[in-house]
């Protein structure tokens, strides 16, 4: 399963594993990765994954120093 931002028009599914998911822009929405209708949205741009706030912490705080070449 991986977490997505929904970015398509509001819509509703019942996937093959029997799950019902309701999709509204902007939502965050937990789906199965290997879902051939959740790779269709992915493909199709309305489905975006989201990064873990693990991932987001390694990167908080650091800055790219640019050095003058003067």
């Amino acid at each position: 399963m991986a977490k997505y931002v929904y970015q398509g028009p509001p819509s509703g599914v019942t996937l093959n594993d029997g799950k019902e998911a309701l999709l509204f822009p902007g939502a965050e929405i937990e789906l199965p990765e290997e879902n051939d209708y959740v790779k269709t949205l992915i493909a199709i741009g309305y489905l975006k994954e989201v990064a873990e706030k693990n991932e987001i912490k390694q990167f908080k705080g650091k800055k790219e120093v640019k050095e003058d070449a003067s």
